[in-house]
């Protein structure tokens, strides 16, 4: 069962433009047919001022989610809402981390950026690590244990594939609850030839993937697999 679902699209591209937001709607709207009842929140983060990682951890592991850290038990947040000139303002990674605290089911969209997900994405995997660290320095429970995942990723070229199940393998260490294997990993690639430079927009031709046999059916194994997701790794 799926009752609410959290949608974090973290590609930079204007959501009603990318192509990995297009990809993201088609498979939430895969499970609001399996689950017509549940409640969704679409995050872009591009819209959000989300202070770097402030390296915490390397000062110590103690020093990432310190309880003396505010509320969210983070420093970066912590210090941005004491001293906002020094952090361009206030730091809004509140939003995810509430999401997240209130959802059954996570979606991280990304665009696939040299073989890798986005940097923005990157930011926010990196700030996540104060609900991780909860649980393996402080001892406590795993904030995000059992939620299930859903990850989705589009590109041109250069190893989409390969970014999807490094981001299966990363959300794991946070306790979400997945397939075995790559299920949870939805994605859509153009060419594997890295010498084949973009000449549009993919939207468009992510779109009419979707409607083909082929799209409906990765579309809709997917949804079956984070609908269905129980392992958990940690």
């Amino acid at each position: 069962m799926i009752n609410r679902v959290f949608a974090l699209h973290t590609s930079t591209h204007a959501p009603r433009e990318a192509a990995s937001a297009a990809l993201t709607r088609a498979g939430i709207d895969a499970l609001g047919r399996m689950f017509p009842t549940m409640e969704v929140r679409w995050v872009d983060a591009n819209d959000l001022h989300i202070v770097q990682n402030l390296s915490c951890y390397a000062n110590g592991k103690t020093h990432c989610a310190d309880p003396k850290a505010g509320p969210y038990r983070c420093w970066a947040h912590y210090s941005s809402h004491k001293e906002p000139e020094k952090y361009g303002g206030p730091d809004e990674m509140p939003v995810i981390y509430d999401n997240l605290a209130w959802c059954d089911t996570f979606i991280f969209s990304t665009s696939n950026r040299w073989g890798s997900h986005s940097a923005l994405g990157q930011k926010i995997i990196e700030r996540m690590n104060t609900l991780e660290n909860r649980a393996t320095t402080y001892g406590e429970p795993y904030p995000l244990r059992g939620k299930k995942l859903g990850v989705v990723v589009t590109g041109q070229h250069w190893q989409t594939g390969r970014v999807g199940n490094h981001l299966l393998e990363v959300f794991r260490w946070f306790g979400f609850a997945t397939q075995p294997g790559d299920a949870n990993f939805l994605g859509w690639q153009r060419t594997r030839d890295p010498f084949i430079e973009q000449d549009g927009n993919n939207k468009p031709i992510v779109e009419r993937w979707e409607d083909t046999p082929g799209g409906m059916k990765a579309i809709q194994t997917w949804a079956e697999a984070v609908a269905t997701s129980r392992t958990v790794y940690v």
